[in-house]
């Protein structure tokens, strides 16, 4: 549906209207479903820092919501323009949702590299041509490859696999495309040594990311929107509290057992009342109470349950001060 510009005053604001909910095709949910991480992969999971995000995994998008604060959204200063002032996503928050490291090395690099020779050297696999466009690779490929590795393994071999599993949920999960069917080879070389990966500032490039395409949504004729929309909605939930869903049952206490599966609406009721801490995050020293990982249990939406774009317009246009959260969050650890 094609978007008509229509603006309203309200107050000293005026916004711009989209006629149609914005829309992504992210595979996060697909990534998570078809490709379970081997338990032998954790430990360079964590090495590489992506372990917070692996455990947040996928969270249903509310699209009305997005598109709500879509609306708001305001380039020029690339804040969210609110009648109780305004806000914008913050490196800090997301080293508390997402985990990701804010300081350290830029990411960046160069495309001109001969893309099957590069996932060769890291991934000793060349793909077929035709599942390589310009310098993307599909991600079915990628799963299909990699994401049952045999039972006998050298520890190249595991890193290799750990690689392949982490491109795939930067590509599924943080740098996300309108499309969602291939994943950018360009972090490819960021991952050659596991252990300097995690010295890369990712969290700023995703933050970055996430602006930019912040800008590109609100922009007229705009359909869709790219980038970690999921890190745009939990902070909703945490900051605004809009859009914010019922606990189906009590969150997890804050050093959760880490979950073999990806929806925890799978697994046995008496493993969710364990709340055995996760052993693999202790070991490591790694931030363990990351505020994303509270919304992996069942949710529901009793305010509005169809998820109506016009409830977030309205809830936005009543908000009040004592609405929004905004304490700093305390680190315990450094990121």
């Amino acid at each position: 549906m094609k978007k008509i510009a229509v603006y309203y005053l309200n107050d000293l604001f005026v916004f711009l209207q989209l006629a149609s909910v914005l829309t992504c095709r992210q595979h996060i949910s697909r990534f998570m479903w078809e490709w379970e991480m081997d338990p032998r992969l954790r430990p360079y999971i964590i090495r590489s820092g992506f372990y917070g995000v692996y455990r947040i995994g996928y969270i249903t998008l509310d699209w009305g919501l997005i598109t709500s604060l879509v609306e708001r959204w305001r380039p020029e200063t690339h804040t969210f323009h609110l009648h109780v002032g305004e806000m914008t996503i913050t490196l800090q928050d997301v080293v508390v949702i997402l985990g990701l490291r804010i300081h350290g090395l830029p990411i960046t690099g160069t495309c001109d590299i001969d893309w099957s020779l590069l996932c060769y050297e890291l991934l000793r696999v060349t793909p077929p041509t035709f599942e390589i466009k310009g310098s993307a690779i599909s991600t079915r490929w990628l799963c299909h490859q990699f994401s049952y590795p045999p039972v006998d393994l050298d520890d190249a071999t595991l890193k290799q696999c750990a690689r392949a599993f982490i491109l795939g949920l930067i590509g599924s999960a943080l740098f996300t495309d309108k499309k969602g069917t291939h994943i950018h080879m360009c972090y490819l070389p960021l991952l050659r040594d596991l252990t300097q990966t995690s010295m890369y500032s990712w969290g700023s490039a995703v933050l970055a990311h996430l602006y930019r395409e912040l800008c590109r949504a609100s922009l007229d004729g705009a359909t869709d929107i790219a980038g970690c929309v999921t890190l745009l909605q939990l902070w909703s939930w945490e900051r605004l509290h809009l859009g914010r869903p019922d606990f189906g049952r009590p969150p997890a206490p804050p050093a959760a057992q880490h979950l073999e599966h990806d929806v925890v609406d799978d697994l046995p009721a008496e493993h969710l009342k364990q709340g055995l801490q996760d052993e693999a995050l202790l070991h490591e020293g790694l931030l363990a109470d990351l505020l994303g990982c509270r919304w992996r249990v069942s949710l529901s939406w009793a305010q509005n349950p169809s998820r109506v774009l016009t409830f977030y317009r309205d809830q936005l246009d009543a908000q009040t001060h004592d609405q929004v959260h905004i304490r700093s969050n305390v680190l315990l650890l450094t990121i």
